[in-house]
């Protein structure tokens, strides 16, 4: 609250000044405390920097635990608009030779003529047709047959709703006024099958399927089986997709081919690359955004987000722990032969993998060909690395895991997830504590402020009550030192009257 005072009219001193000043000077520990709590929220925001970036690393590691990123394999296909591929991570290095003879198709069949044309209605009026016909039901495949009863009142479309509704693995459409049926699923054994129940013939009516003749009046596209060698071995199959002659590969067929087409399976090392790539960036940027924050201090330099957590143990402790977990070998790095020798696993660190400690500051560099020729020499070595089962005395699985992936994961865990003691009580992150605990400060120092501010408050108004008490003071002086003048004038004046 602002005040209002006339200070020195009696006394000529600048007292609103004096009591200002005065104010100030006691107000220097607040100053000191306020920028003590912009220093602590910097400190606090980088905390929250660093939570970030190890959260961002992560997800990188956990990526190193997917068979999927480093395990991939590809395939590659000669004329992939008639034959592609796809390879699993179980898949074999190898290269096939396919020839397709012949798709798979649905069977489709029509109205020989268009409605307008074959009953002088359009498709959403009454066809003024009774009757019953069954579809086989190819959804179910036990040779059961659905039932679809037209009254006089329903429509074409009306039909092509019954249809689609009765769920027997047929779709049926309205194309330029004709009424197209198709099976669901392709291959000869999937055909569709028709026939007539009661009333009028419906079927034969519109001019889809002769009862007489037991045939199609227009059947658009015959049901068939794709016809196909590989490696000159011939193959036939309901469908286009097939995924059980090769162990991990599938084929998809778009068309027949006029000659030899040839899919390749490799190892996917592209992709392997990119996920230990990405690892071994982000480590980077953590490990020099917090050698930045612990580096000592230049007091000359502009730039003060630079060793502000200079001598912080915990940081300290996360950089010297990702440090440790990335340069050691993994656990089970030595092994003993059938003679009971002990040997060495081949690969056994990231180091072996192609990820090596570049210089005393910790920086990563990433040897790419390493890493390809590593995975193509023995790619479930490579993975074990990154991650193991690890096993019994008697050579059983524990359903437990090692590797370099899992224990960075486990570690960043504890310092990004709430955990729990042994009696089950939740124990707040590592790296958050650290935020947590600046941020207690950051709220101590305020309230002390608060204390101070409303202390020195009342100084203030103290100040101005005792230099008002002194200017009133000054003036009842003045004033009673004018009245004495005042008469000791006058008493001259009367001795000099008095004289004459």
């Amino acid at each position: 609250m602002s005040r209002i005072t006339f200070g020195g009219l009696a006394s000529g001193l600048d007292t609103n000044n004096l009591i200002n000043q005065l104010v100030e000077l006691e107000r220097q520990p607040i100053v000191r405390k306020e920028k003590r709590i912009t220093e602590l929220e910097r400190i606090r925001d980088t905390w929250r920097d660093i939570n970030m970036r190890l959260r961002n690393l992560r997800d990188t590691v956990l990526g190193l635990k997917e068979r999927d990123n480093l395990l991939s394999m590809r395939a590659g296909s000669t004329e992939p608009s008639r034959v592609a591929a796809t390879a699993g991570y179980n898949a074999n290095p190898a290269t096939y030779e396919l020839q397709v003879n012949q798709l798979a198709t649905h069977h489709t069949v029509a109205m020989l003529t268009d409605i307008q044309t074959r009953l002088g209605r359009n498709a959403n009026e009454a066809m003024n047709l009774n009757g019953t016909f069954r579809l086989k039901d190819l959804a179910a495949g036990d040779g059961t047959y659905k039932e679809i009863t037209v009254q006089s009142t329903d429509s074409l479309t009306a039909l092509q709703h019954k249809i689609n509704n009765a769920g027997a693995g047929v779709t049926a459409s309205i194309i330029a006024g004709h009424l197209v049926m198709k099976s669901n699923m392709t291959g000869a054994a999937n055909g569709m099958a028709m026939a007539y129940v009661s009333g009028q013939d419906v079927l034969q009516t519109l001019g889809i399927y002769n009862t007489g003749t037991s045939s199609y009046y227009n059947q658009t596209v015959a049901p068939q089986d794709a016809h196909f060698s590989i490696n000159g071995i011939s193959a036939v199959r309901a469908g286009n997709v097939v995924d059980d002659l090769v162990a991990d590969v599938t084929f998809r067929f778009m068309d027949a081919t006029s000659g030899p087409v040839y899919v390749q399976v490799a190892a996917d090392t592209e992709r392997a690359i990119t996920a230990l790539g990405s690892f071994v960036e982000q480590y980077n940027s953590v490990n020099q955004f917090i050698r930045e924050k612990l580096e000592k201090r230049d007091p000359d330099s502009k730039d003060t987000s630079r060793g502000l957590l200079q001598g912080d143990t915990t940081l300290m402790k996360i950089e010297r722990s990702l440090r440790t977990l990335i340069n050691s070998p993994v656990s089970d790095y030595r092994y003993q032969d059938e003679e009971g020798n002990w040997q060495q696993k081949k690969y056994y660190s990231l180091a072996t993998l192609g990820v090596m400690t570049m210089d005393k500051d910790g920086y990563l560099q990433f040897n790419e060909n390493k890493l390809a020729a590593a995975l193509q020499d023995d790619p479930e070595g490579v993975f074990s690395v990154l991650q193991f089962e690890l096993l019994d005395e008697h050579g059983v699985g524990t359903g437990r895991f090692s590797g370099v992936a899992v224990e960075l994961d486990n570690y960043l865990k504890r310092l990004l997830l709430t955990e729990q003691d042994s009696q089950g009580r939740p124990l707040r992150p590592i790296s958050v504590q650290q935020e947590a605990a600046v941020q207690r400060r950051i709220d101590e120092l305020r309230r002390r402020i608060q204390v101070r501010e409303e202390r020195l408050l009342r100084y203030e108004e103290r100040l101005v009550r005792q230099f008002t008490s002194l200017e009133r003071y000054i003036s009842t002086m003045q004033s009673q030192s004018q009245e004495m003048e005042n008469m000791i004038r006058q008493f001259t004046g009367f001795g000099s009257n008095n004289s004459r």
